[in-house]
């Protein structure tokens, strides 16, 4: 399949999740990442990981709140991504909202002196996103910032766990995709986890 058709795919796919996130009630978003915490915290992988990388909700996305608190009762160390030159992101652990500032988009992201930390491999990294399959497929905003920063990290190391956390209506079939995108290891929903990926 050509890259012009993967695209055009891209696009009719994010138009038609927008629109449907765009239908959600005020409290969808918090009540989902309720649900999301309580299927993380049931998960072997979860309990045994000593650092966790979440993100700062925007508008359309699953509420993070649920599963920072969970994490910050569990002693994990919690990294939230920062906005970096080149589209991309890192990663820096944050000790409470004091240590957080409004970056682009309006979006709360680790201050500037906060130091930047490379991800470890025992890590679990939750990533938003506006589609997802079963097979780790993930479609984001369309900027590429995740992108960027997983193919920019060295995995020889060891790779972090990568969980997509989307609505389940966001899981598709197929999500279109291309070497450049970066694919999950998992994806759960208020319904769980899919189970399709190895």
């Amino acid at each position: 399949m050509g890259a012009s058709s993967v695209d055009a795919r891209k696009q009719r796919l994010r138009h038609f999740m927008r629109a449907r996130l765009d239908e959600l009630d005020v409290g969808s978003a918090r009540r989902v990442g309720e649900a999301v915490a309580l299927h993380l915290d049931t998960w072997a992988q979860w309990s045994r990981a000593p650092t966790v990388a979440l993100y700062s909700t925007l508008e359309g996305e699953v509420d993070c709140e649920p599963v920072m608190l969970l994490a910050r009762r569990m002693g994990k160390r919690v990294l939230l991504p920062r906005m970096i030159p080149g589209r991309s992101l890192e990663f820096a652990h944050v000790e409470s909202l004091r240590s957080m500032e409004v970056g682009r988009y309006g979006v709360l992201e680790p201050a500037a002196n906060c130091p930047p930390e490379r991800l470890p491999s025992e890590s679990i990294v939750l990533v938003p996103g506006l589609a997802f399959d079963c097979r780790g497929g993930r479609l984001g905003r369309g900027a590429g910032y995740y992108d960027r920063a997983f193919a920019a990290t060295d995995w020889s190391h060891g790779r972090p766990i990568l969980v997509g956390v989307g609505f389940s209506f966001q899981v598709v079939e197929s999500v279109p995709g291309n070497r450049a995108d970066v694919r999950m290891s998992r994806v759960v929903t208020e319904g769980g986890f899919c189970t399709e990926i190895a």
